[in-house]
């Protein structure tokens, strides 16, 4: 830029809201609230799609929403902060019926069948505190949930809070593995400056925004109690603002202690090809607005590296600090399986949702075609090769797009469809490998050898 004095304007790209035509992206969020407190734009039980924060503002969604324990708001920000581009669908399902977190989890199927089965990703927010046996519940609803998407043909990944981590008992976390749930993940990451943030409340009632040339002002004797103080006599005494006579108690109370931020995770997933892993150091610094350092559930810093190794072996999904390397980053994408397993992390599972959902729309239109046979019964060349065809051309985008490495597909021609009606395809993926661990063998040389010394 010259030095000169000018009026200098910048192009910027994005206002138009135009959107990747991918529907990797499409995500969504579930939450609990209530009839009385629900935003003023939402019904209960209704699906609405967001292209930004500001149509979620729009429908009555803003950072006053978040009271009591709920962090729609906070999610949603975060969500778009991770991917600008994003495509979220959200839905709030009535507290005062669903009143567990498992029950919140059980109706993610219902906001999928409201979003006509686009969503490939979803996190379930709950705003009241859980045990560790009431997550486990949540963790194992999520995977029946999306068992039975995957049975319905329209396949998502489930995200739910760690509401239950607390710091000091790290070491004593439940295992993950022995959840058995390859399809959902537990997120305990959470900015502990946010974790600890408090609202100003009347006491016992509603959020409190102070008005003009009102103040805050400790009760004498408490350390817990506030007035509104709203000027003063010309002796100097306190005014407070009254209602009904009796003066405005308010107090300070945590918004986010419980709250992971699932919404950030979110974010990055949607962001993500299906095959990367949102702890790639590369692409998903995590670090921004709302998630200043690497904390949990509860707003606590861990940074002994043997708790945080407990945490990835129990395959956690949490914020960490890399040793002379700026930024956070997640520590890996695990689901609640298993490290054996074919669907141990979030990539596996996206991309074989993603393979199912070529496979059928590319089969579709052949169900109930008819089938040649050879004199002998056999299926006639024509058809196994028309067949593989149409799955190869399906998977082929996904090989270029580097979500798989390649894959293999095969229709044996020795089957007997003419007495069973039925066309088995053998499809095979080579996953795209993730390097979790990089090991180099470094060491000293002496150009002149041993014997030269």
């Amino acid at each position: 830029m010259g030095t000169l004095n000018d009026v200098v304007i910048n192009k910027l790209s994005g206002g138009l809201g135009r959107r990747n035509p991918s529907l990797d992206m499409v995500s969504g969020l579930l939450f609990d609230t209530t009839a009385a407190a629900k935003p003023s734009g939402m019904d209960l039980e209704k699906a609405y799609r967001l292209a930004s924060v500001e149509d979620a503002e729009g429908l009555g969604i803003t950072a006053d929403f978040d009271v009591d324990g709920q962090s729609a708001y906070y999610q949603i920000e975060q969500f778009f902060r991770m991917n600008p581009s994003g495509d979220l669908f959200i839905m709030g399902v009535d507290g005062a019926t669903e009143d567990s977190y498992a029950k919140v989890v059980a109706r993610a199927m219902d906001m999928q069948t409201d979003a006509d089965g686009n969503i490939r990703q979803m996190a379930v927010i709950y705003s009241k505190v859980a045990t560790t046996a009431e997550v486990k519940a949540a963790v194992q609803k999520g995977d029946d949930q999306a068992k039975l998407a995957y049975t319905e043909y329209m396949p998502f990944e489930v995200l739910v809070e760690g509401k239950n981590f607390v710091a000091a008992t790290a070491g004593d976390a439940d295992d993950l593995q022995e959840y058995n749930a390859e399809n959902v993940s537990v997120v305990i990451a959470m900015d502990p400056e946010k974790a600890k943030e408090q609202k100003l409340f009347i006491q016992g009632g509603a959020l409190y925004k102070l008005g003009f040339g009102e103040s805050v002002v400790a009760v004498v004797g408490s350390s817990t109690d506030y007035k509104v103080k709203t000027g003063e006599t010309t002796e100097g005494a306190d005014i407070y603002k009254q209602v009904s006579g009796a003066d405005i108690v308010l107090e300070y109370k945590d918004v986010y202690m419980q709250t992971a931020a699932v919404g950030m995770a979110l974010g990055a997933i949607s962001r993500a090809k299906v095959s990367e892993n949102i702890a790639w150091v590369e692409k998903f610094n995590i670090a921004g607005s709302g998630f200043a350092k690497a904390g949990f559930v509860g707003g606590k810093e861990l940074k002994t590296t043997g708790t945080l190794e407990s945490l990835n072996a129990k395959r956690y999904i949490f914020a960490k600090k890399h040793t002379g390397f700026p930024g956070v980053y997640f520590n890996d994408s695990h689901t609640c399986t298993l490290g054996t397993s074919d669907f141990a992390y979030v990539e596996n599972n996206r991309t074989i949702n993603k393979a199912t959902r070529l496979l059928r729309t590319a089969l579709i239109p052949s169900l109930n075609k008819p089938v040649l046979a050879e004199a002998d019964g056999t299926l006639a060349p024509t058809v196994t090769k028309g067949f593989e065809n149409l799955c190869k051309v399906a998977l082929e985008g996904m090989v270029s797009g580097q979500e798989v490495s390649q894959f293999d597909v095969f229709v044996d021609p020795n089957q007997n469809i003419l007495a069973t009606s039925e066309l088995r395809i053998k499809a095979e993926i080579i996953p795209v490998g993730t390097a979790r661990k990089i090991i180099v063998d470094l060491g000293f040389k002496n150009p002149f050898g041993i014997d030269k010394a």
